[in-house]
């Protein structure tokens, strides 16, 4: 009885990552098809629209990985013991992850420098110089992502960080859990690796939060409109800001769990409730940029009378 109850949860849990990873790749590729056909016609992008795009690029590959890893483990699970197929997939996974990580954290250093109301001299020089700085931050985070997955080339590791062995402390044949200690080398590689980026990016929120508490006690103070344009400036990259820290606290967390060793974590259930969050976070985070973002939310309002012509013809 359990066991038919986890094949059933096992696989409406598979189609529920397998929708959100659906609809995350058309949601950054919508990102990045809208902002590349700009950048087409005007031979420039805004720097914000450079990091968005980087943005959805990064998570279409990792949204791909995903999709790899549900259809390897319906259709061939052995194919995980292969170590190429192994080496592969980390490494793409590891570099996608961190490079999202830090355009994220790019974003948020864009945001706090342009709308942030700040009088300090190195702040200023910062928001006059930031549009210059923002292709230099891209090409240093994914020099900074190839970089940091170059060892997972090398490594040889597995997936299932613990092994039924013999005792470690003597010759009895009694089955024990022991640790695979170069998969512990990966997971404090990990963690050193997407500490300082979400550091970041939860600094310049904060710093974020500050300003729009500031100035909307500053519009309280005065007769002006209290919804002016910096104060919807604020709140939008606030709500973007904001939305992408919660559900990357739960990718954390999936993350986290999804890497602790097998006999820590329950290995019938664990592994799908983690594959949900892990999928729902950069397509989830995706959605909301595009309801937020006026450029995005245009587009999207324009594309959609179009997407009802088509489906009416094929009905």
């Amino acid at each position: 009885m359990l066991r038919k109850m986890f094949i059933s949860f096992y696989t409406i849990g598979q189609i529920i990552s397998l929708a959100e990873i659906i609809i995350g790749i058309f949601g950054n590729g919508f990102i990045a098809v809208i902002y590349c056909i700009d950048w087409v016609k005007s031979r420039k992008l805004f720097s914000c629209d450079q990091i968005l795009t980087c943005l959805a690029m990064s998570r279409i590959l990792l949204q791909g990985i995903f999709t790899a890893n549900i259809v390897i483990n319906i259709f061939a699970p052995g194919t995980f013991h292969l170590n190429q197929v192994q080496k592969s997939l980390s490494f793409l996974w590891f570099f996608a992850n961190i490079a999202d990580l830090w355009f994220t954290a790019c974003l948020g250093i864009f945001y706090c420098v342009k709308i942030t109301i700040c009088n300090q001299p190195l702040f200023l020089r910062m928001k006059q110089k930031i549009s210059v700085m923002v292709p230099k931050l891209l090409l240093w985070s994914l020099l900074v992502s190839f970089v940091t997955s170059i060892p997972l080339i090398w490594g040889e590791y597995s997936f299932y960080l613990c092994i039924t062995t013999g005792h470690l402390f003597s010759n009895s044949t009694v089955e024990d859990k022991t640790w695979d200690v170069s998969y512990f080398y990966f997971d404090l590689l990990y963690s050193a690796a997407s500490f300082i980026p979400f550091i970041i990016f939860l600094t310049t929120s904060t710093l974020l939060i500050s300003s729009l508490w500031r100035h909307t006690r500053n519009m309280q103070c005065n007769t002006t409109s209290f919804w002016d344009p910096n104060t919807k400036a604020h709140v939008s990259a606030i709500k973007a800001l904001i939305s992408c820290l919660i559900l990357y606290i739960f990718y954390f967390v999936a993350v986290t769990v999804f890497a602790l060793p097998s006999c820590l974590t329950d290995r019938n259930w664990t592994p799908t409730i983690t594959s949900m969050v892990l999928a729902a976070y950069p397509s989830g985070h995706s959605l909301i940029l595009i309801l937020i973002n006026p450029k995005l939310k245009q587009a999207l309002v324009r594309i959609l009378p179009h997407l009802r012509y088509l489906k009416n013809l094929v009905q």
